[in-house]
């Protein structure tokens, strides 16, 4: 009997894509295969459930709503920040990446720097593939 996919598999996979009619960024097409366990909430779950029934060796292009990849767009995730208030506040720029540390319990979060004037940066804590449709290729290497 071929084993497929299920939650609780650890696989094995290459995968290429990103958010639907953009550059594609996320390319892990060659190279050492990354080496996850379904249901651990590493991926996104539409990621996930394109993996769920594969056998070692397939692969498959996938679409994935936001819904099932990065959710959906939060503008109140989004807010303009004093410059002066942010540790090497007046060195950031428009496209940067920053680690804002939450003051409440010490844990790092990415925000992206998407506007900026003289005195202030809009940071913005929505993943970049929120509120997108994703297109991915998907290869499952191995199946352990």
């Amino acid at each position: 009997m071929v084993k497929t996919a299920k939650p609780g598999s650890v696989v094995s996979i290459r995968y290429k894509g990103g958010a639907k009619g953009e550059e594609v960024l996320d390319d892990h097409s060659k190279g050492e295969p990354l080496k996850v366990m379904l249901g651990d909430m590493k991926l996104p779950q539409g990621i996930e459930e394109a993996i769920f029934g594969m056998k070692a060796g397939e692969s498959k292009q996938v679409e994935i709503p936001c819904e099932l990849g990065y959710g959906s767009y939060k503008d109140e995730l989004a807010s303009w920040y004093p410059r002066m208030v942010l540790k090497e506040g007046y060195s950031l720029k428009r496209g940067d990446i920053m680690f804002y540390t939450n003051p409440d319990d010490g844990s790092k979060m990415p925000a992206w720097v998407t506007g900026e004037t003289q005195d202030t940066v809009r940071l913005d804590f929505n993943h970049p593939y929120a509120g997108k449709t994703l297109e991915y290729w998907i290869e499952l290497v191995d199946l352990m």
